[in-house]
């Protein structure tokens, strides 16, 4: 929480605002608790609303929300926001400098000046005019990646069961099918949460038949790319080069075997680590706090539709 955002609160006479040293909750006193403000650090599941009989609402300064257990939110009564929008510029902007890292060839050309070799010949890259940018998940983030995609005059496509043809239309992005989009994209990222539908979603069965040479980015949640079998696939050649945010288990360990391969560019989670991403989460996040104890307002609430945990998984490999 930024100090601008702990001002803001404090300046409200009916609140009382503590913060503790500590993003985890085991040895803090719940019991007074009526409104629980966070970052994904902070694990909020059926113990904390236990502990915690008198909460009303969390909100979490954070776009992703995997680290609130919504099922027993809702069964404990509780309300649970988030700040989908506080970190869109800084997402996409990492996602741009994966894919241009990528596809330019920038860490291996890095490595090898400060190993004293000056020789082009091996970072030769490829332009992205006319090629097709393939996004999976049309939210907000994924909205502004094909913004950025046409001005480099890309062809955008893109897969989201549950966006509506307006988001399409603002992003002038194709609908298709997930199985369309792993076979025509020459880039292709995520921008999905971590839900059952969306764990290992690009696996085996899709890289055997993904479009060969693929740039693949993930910036989202390390769950949705079963990393054995993208190693597997860089191995092969299927995938020309990843670009990687999030990972199955975090810390990344030093031993993973994607940090064997040169044409793999790693960053530590860090999609949101930007200062006006931080600023803008924690006042979002103040205000939402402050509105919903004077007049009950929500907004951005979770999980954000109805349908959203749907029983079928639509990116599931056809028979």
């Amino acid at each position: 929480m930024s100090p601008e955002a702990l001002l803001t609160l404090s300046a409200q006479a009916f609140l009382d605002v503590k913060k503790t040293e500590s993003p985890y909750l085991q040895d803090v006193d719940l019991s007074a608790v009526n409104a629980l403000l966070i970052r994904s650090r902070t694990v909020i599941d059926e113990a904390v609303f236990a502990r915690a009989k008198k909460l009303q609402v969390v909100i979490t300064s954070t776009s992703g929300f995997d680290h609130i257990d919504l099922n027993a939110a809702q069964k404990w009564g509780v309300t649970v926001m988030f700040t989908p929008e506080a970190n869109v510029q800084s997402a996409s902007q990492l996602t741009w400098a994966l894919v241009l890292a990528c596809t330019n060839k920038i860490c291996q050309a890095h490595r090898a000046l400060k190993s004293g070799i000056w020789d082009r010949e091996p970072l030769i890259g490829f332009e992205l005019h006319r090629k097709t940018y393939g996004i999976v998940g049309l939210g907000r983030i994924g909205q502004q990646v094909a913004e950025i995609a046409q001005s480099f005059g890309m062809n955008v496509i893109a897969f989201d069961p549950y966006c509506d043809e307006s988001a399409f239309r603002r992003a002038q992005a194709l609908r298709v099918s997930y199985d369309e989009i792993l076979k025509t994209a020459d880039v292709l990222s995520f921008h999905v949460p971590k839900t059952s539908e969306t764990n290992h979603m690009l696996n085996r069965s899709h890289l055997d038949y993904i479009h060969r040479g693929v740039i693949i980015v993930n910036t989202s949640r390390g769950s949705v790319i079963n990393e054995q079998d993208l190693c597997e696939a860089l191995e092969n050649g299927w995938v020309a080069a990843a670009g990687l945010d999030v990972f199955e288990k975090e810390p990344l360990q030093r031993t993973s075997k994607l940090l064997n391969f040169p044409q793999v560019v790693t960053t530590p989670h860090c999609g949101a680590n930007t200062q006006e991403a931080f600023a803008k989460a924690s006042e979002q996040a103040a205000l939402k706090l402050i509105r919903f104890f004077m007049d009950a307002s929500t907004s951005d609430t979770l999980p954000p539709k109805a349908a959203w945990y749907g029983a079928v998984s639509p990116w599931k490999k056809e028979d």
